[in-house]
């Protein structure tokens, strides 16, 4: 979600650079100012998580050699280009390291190496290519370090806040340590624990009270040594052993898909953001047809898994709640919904590691114009209810076919 007022978010693809351009810009005089006081910004950087390390007398272990993801594409449609630039890609190395003396800062948790270097890999924000167009280089004088004596271990990361990204990006980071029995493991971790569905996934892995430093409120952390197991990739590659990971840890034993039942994921009604514009009329022709509205924001991760493990039939606009698709069962269909002429593959590529999991897509009516993810995010879906029903009665009668094409202008 973009977090802008409503009425700003169609700027948000312009906004975005100028904010970016301008943080750039001041890092100088920031980094200056804190020099004089504190001393609290990076005032260098490092490429990657295993030379921080080595640069301040750490270690790292590898916990999962390079590799390569080859996926078969969706059904044919009209953005086979999209997909077929996504088919294959290629992940570096995931380590584990040891970082003494290491810092965790600000709310988008920036890792700072024991020299004071912002290690770029894991601190690289959303929309940024250059370490100093990292959002905490407009803050000057942060609060001193919270000290954590021992070894102190780091989930927290960039967009965590969000349910997508704490699925993905932050508890994989478990199974990533656990791949290295040489590091021994910390007594207690750096992760943000303020929200409700933060605190169900950390207790459904074990990590629960005087276990955890809450990363909402304790925004400055340095240990004596943080241990820092790497995401598996901090781009929306969803690569399938994450996928897997996840199925075996939070799936729940005797869940299975419910032959003929549907579920309709609602984002409810904020604007410019992916909304359902024609939502009533989406809601009455799928309703009719036997489906259930969800609105996971509502609702327990418990009943979140089980909701989309149940579902025969899934139908969601892009949004984070597409990443419970990692409990669908096999034989499930996933109708993900996009605005006119705006397509992003995230879930897609996470669908192709969910076991039998059939992916389709349907782009909204109106204006086509190219659009990247920037505006794509900000942008509603006007959903052609005609095509979008006939697609479930095919699903649903064995006579689904492999081509959707692009709603009548």
């Amino acid at each position: 979600m973009v977090r802008l007022p409503a009425p700003v978010r169609p700027l948000f693809p312009y906004l975005k650079p100028a904010y970016t351009a301008a943080t750039r810009a001041v890092a100088p005089v920031t980094v200056a100012l804190s020099q004089r006081r504190g001393r609290q910004l990076p005032t260098g950087s490092v490429a990657t998580l295993a030379q921080a390390a080595a640069r301040t007398g750490g270690r790292s272990v590898v916990a999962r050699p390079a590799e390569t993801i080859t996926r078969q594409p969706p059904p044919a449609g009209p953005a086979d280009a999209i997909f077929a630039a996504e088919l294959t890609e290629r992940l570096s190395p995931t380590v584990v390291a040891e970082l003494p003396d290491g810092r965790v800062l600000g709310p988008h948790h920036a890792l700072i190496a024991g020299n004071g270097e912002l290690v770029q890999d894991l601190s690289i924000y959303f929309g940024t290519r250059r370490p100093r167009e990292h959002p905490l280089f407009l803050h000057p004088f942060p609060g001193e370090p919270v000290h954590i004596a021992g070894r102190l271990g780091v989930l927290a990361s960039r967009g965590d806040v969000n349910y997508y990204h704490f699925l993905i990006d932050v508890l994989p980071r478990l199974a990533v340590l656990a791949a290295c029995p040489e590091i021994e493991p910390p007594s207690r971790w750096y992760v943000p624990a303020a929200s409700r569905f933060q605190r169900e996934l950390l207790e459904r892995v074990g990590l629960t009270g005087d276990r955890i430093v809450d990363a909402t409120t304790v925004p400055h952390v340095r240990a004596d040594t943080l241990v820092v197991p790497a995401p598996p990739a901090l781009t929306v590659v969803n690569p399938p052993w994450v996928v897997g990971h996840l199925r075996e840890t939070l799936l729940e034993p005797g869940l299975a898909r419910v032959p003929g039942r549907g579920i309709y994921v609602t984002r409810g009604a904020s604007a410019n953001n992916r909304a359902v514009r024609n939502e009533d009329a989406v809601i009455a022709a799928l309703q009719q047809r036997g489906f259930d509205i969800v609105d996971p924001g509502q609702m327990s991760v418990s009943d979140q898994i089980r909701a989309f493990a149940e579902a025969d039939v899934i139908v969601s606009a892009h949004g984070a709640a597409l990443v419970n698709l990692v409990f669908a069962s096999p034989g499930a269909t996933v109708i993900e919904l996009f605005p006119a002429g705006a397509l992003v593959p995230d879930y897609w590529k996470l669908a192709t590691g969910v076991p039998g999991l059939d992916y389709r897509y349907l782009l909204g009516v109106g204006r086509r114009r190219s659009a990247g993810r920037s505006r794509m995010l900000v942008s509603d879906v006007v959903v052609d209810v005609v095509a979008l029903s006939e697609i479930v009665d095919s699903l649903r009668d064995g006579t689904a076919t492999v081509s959707f094409e692009e709603p009548a202008r």
